[in-house]
């Protein structure tokens, strides 16, 4: 086998592994967000969160 050929098949490995994980990435950000939504508790942190966040960005913005 050439060089260019385990190269292009090392590649194609590499692909499909980071393909895979970002499947699976996106299904436990499904499962994340389904148990978020069913559970006002944890709704009301995550508004808190956004709003921490949005609090924090527009700070930084006023002291440019």
């Amino acid at each position: 086998m050439t060089e260019g050929a385990a190269t292009a098949a090392t590649m194609a490995t590499l692909l499909s592994t980071i393909g895979e994980v970002l499947n699976a990435a996106v299904g436990w950000i499904g499962v994340i967000a389904n148990v978020v939504t069913s559970t006002p508790l944890f709704m009301i942190g995550v508004v808190i969160m956004f709003v921490g966040v949005g609090i924090g960005l527009v700070s930084r913005l006023l002291h440019l």
